[in-house]
């Protein structure tokens, strides 16, 4: 069986050379990057990708950042991006339920309401060649309706999304991550690998504003609670493609300190090339 690329989302200075941090990831071994898709949306995409190819590094996904924008903005803007850049996956990053972090309720009906729109839009990216992922945190574990859990309505009531599975949410929630990216195997489209120190959470600043909101201690992988091995294996097993790190705030570490972390903690498993 073929081993497993390195991915990552974040790690990046935006006030710095988006183009010199995609090659000093590729330097250590990262094969492919969610930012960069946007970065080679950026000017000459024909040119931009033919760079990516050069460095050894591939535009892993398009995106939005919502069920909300997804809404709003309609699917389509993310289709056309992934047709320009010839990529077969897309990703939501929140689902309606993350924001009860910041204070925000979720009803019954807001999250069915969602859960509509985003099998209407995975309908349409399948006929396009298109997975479109839901991307996980905790609440879709932690919140029930009706005895089923988000994360369970997500499955049952569009068939055709794809999930992009958080094994550091997941493990954050309380649920092995092992068992869970063996259920939902045929269902998963890209696996984040997050680490967190067990303990208090932290606070961090809400989006654009002064408040804050309870996070977990986000680290670099192999430091805090998460199987990373368990779950690289799982994945190898399945036959997932990539090992996407992402760590939302840095700990001890810099940004480019933990990026290399990442990628020697799940090299040496044996599984990464």
């Amino acid at each position: 069986m073929a081993k497993m690329k390195a991915g990552f989302i974040g790690f990046m200075d935006r006030n710095a050379d988006p183009w010199a941090q995609l090659e000093a990831a590729a330097k250590i071994g990262y094969r492919g990057s969610e930012n960069a898709s946007g970065i080679a949306l950026q000017g000459d995409v024909k040119e931009n990708r033919a760079r990516l190819k050069d460095m050894g590094m591939e535009a892993l996904t398009v995106s939005t950042m919502s069920g909300k924008t997804l809404e709003e903005d309609g699917v389509e803007p993310m289709i056309e991006k992934a047709h320009m850049l010839d990529i077969s996956r897309a990703v939501v990053f929140h689902g309606k339920v993350y924001f009860t972090k910041m204070n925000q309720p979720a009803t019954y009906d807001q999250v069915m309401h969602e859960i509509e729109v985003l099998q209407k839009a995975a309908e349409k990216c399948k006929s396009e060649g298109i997975r479109l992922a839901y991307h996980n945190h905790d609440p879709e574990f932690r919140i029930s309706f009706n005895g089923l859990t988000v994360f369970d309505m997500l499955l049952a009531y569009a068939p055709d999304l794809w999930i992009e599975l958080d094994v550091g949410w997941t493990t954050y929630a309380g649920l092995d991550p092992v068992k869970v990216l063996h259920r939902v195997a045929p269902r998963l489209s890209a696996v984040h690998f997050k680490d967190f120190l067990p303990g208090p959470d932290v606070q961090v600043p809400l989006w654009g504003s002064k408040e804050t909101y309870s996070m977990p201690n986000f680290c670099s992988l192999g430091s805090g609670a998460l199987n990373v091995h368990g779950c690289l294996k799982a994945c190898h097993e399945i036959g997932i493609e990539y090992a996407i790190v992402e760590q939302d705030y840095m700990h001890a570490l810099s940004q480019q300190e933990a990026l290399q972390v990442d990628y020697l903690v799940m090299k040496e498993s044996g599984i990464l090339e």
